[in-house]
């Protein structure tokens, strides 16, 4: 009886190490909210940041750029860009508070020397 019992304890194990693997496929592979990324130029309207996440291992930047004919379109921004790491520094600055995002949008660029680009 006791080896019984054992034998099913094993048998528990394996399937549940086997549900935990299977579902860690699922919410890790393709979860990414930008599979394409690219560097945005022009007019930025508003902008989100994504951070890691368990489906996700990167942190993604979803800005909305406004096209000349005023339209407006989200694209996924490549994080590793000039721009894209001034918003997210100024999104860390703010403490991700989105009622300051245009702070953000609306910062000066900063020249070499520390003054202001006019």
């Amino acid at each position: 009886m006791a080896i019984l019992q054992r034998n099913y304890a094993v048998l528990l194990v394996v399937v549940a190490a086997a549900c935990v693997e299977l579902y860690q496929a699922q919410t890790s592979i393709g979860r990414c909210a930008c599979p394409k990324v690219q560097a945005v130029k022009g007019k930025i309207s508003d902008f989100q940041v994504l951070e890691k996440r368990p489906s996700c291992d990167k942190t993604e930047l979803i800005v909305t750029r406004i096209n000349t004919d005023n339209s407006t379109q989200k694209l996924c921004m490549f994080t590793e860009g000039v721009r894209a790491k001034r918003l997210l520094s100024c999104w860390e600055s703010i403490n991700k508070n989105e009622t300051r995002k245009m702070e953000c949008i609306d910062r000066p660029k900063m020249a070499g020397n520390g003054t202001t680009e006019k």
